[in-house]
């Protein structure tokens, strides 16, 4: 299944993860079954989808955390564009270096 994450600044991270026809995201998952095959749906407002839906893409509203990230993030999609039938997406996103303390 192609994944595509559309990034946006949030105070909170998203978590993704797909398991066959499922796509769970920040743990509620989404079972695509419900598309028929070759057919396509609309998200609910509620659901963190957007764009139009098939069984084998969508596009996730993908929340980082800006506190943690670099101000400058990747522009070219293919950064985004995850294809996956089972497993945990990485975090696309540029992240700030961790503070490391000193061991004086």
């Amino acid at each position: 299944m192609e994944i595509i994450l559309s990034p946006v600044s949030s105070d909170e991270d998203t978590t993704v993860s797909v398991d066959g026809l499922v796509v769970t995201v920040n743990g509620i998952p989404y079972d695509l079954s419900v598309i028929p095959a070759g057919g396509d749906a609309q998200p609910d407002d509620n659901e963190p989808f957007f764009g139009t839906m098939t069984r084998d893409r969508v596009t996730v509203l993908y929340r980082y955390d800006g506190r943690t990230a670099l101000p400058d993030q990747p522009t070219d999609i293919a950064e985004y564009t995850f294809d996956v039938s089972s497993g945990v997406l990485p975090d696309p996103i540029a992240r700030k270096p961790e503070d490391v303390p000193n061991a004086d």
